[in-house]
């Protein structure tokens, strides 16, 4: 009896220890999810928006982007756009890449959600590349919200 529950606890923390190691391989270490606040920009209404940004790095999904705005102007449509600054860890000055990712409506409340997938293909040849990354909302011609600057390698 007493062999079995001796092998009952070793089998248990081999399981354990298993999980952990297939939880860790799954993780992105190079760029862990991350939230950003949108800001105001010209006294643009907000109570409250962010930028989630996670990185799967899959087969399938590379990236995978969560907007949401609280409380912005009602009934309106924004474009999102995420700017790329290769080698530009500051986001200073014109970034190399803009790239319109989504259009969130609002509704009658000034709130609103949208998302963006990113396939493997979309960083073809940018791997190790570590840049500066930002995200802007704008209505039409008018930049109302945007992230601070975020550095991503791209594993």
């Amino acid at each position: 009896m007493r062999k079995l529950i001796n092998l009952t606890i070793a089998l248990s923390l081999l399981g354990v220890g298993l999980l952990g190691m297939v939880c860790t391989a799954v993780a992105d270490e190079a760029y862990p999810t991350e939230r950003l606040e949108l800001k105001p920009v010209n006294e643009a209404p907000l109570r409250s928006g962010f930028v989630v940004n996670i990185h799967p790095d899959g087969p399938i999904n590379y990236a995978h982007e969560i907007y949401q705005l609280n409380g912005a102007a009602p009934l309106t449509s924004y474009q999102v756009k995420l700017l790329a600054y290769l080698g530009n860890t500051s986001c200073i000055g014109e970034p190399e890449l803009t790239l319109p990712t989504a259009v969130l409506d609002t509704n009658k409340s000034g709130n609103g959600q949208a998302e963006f997938l990113l396939a493997p293909e979309g960083v073809e040849g940018l791997h190790g590349l570590v840049i500066g990354v930002k995200w802007q909302v704008w209505n039409d011609l008018t930049l109302d919200y945007q992230t601070r600057c975020t550095v991503v390698t791209l594993d």
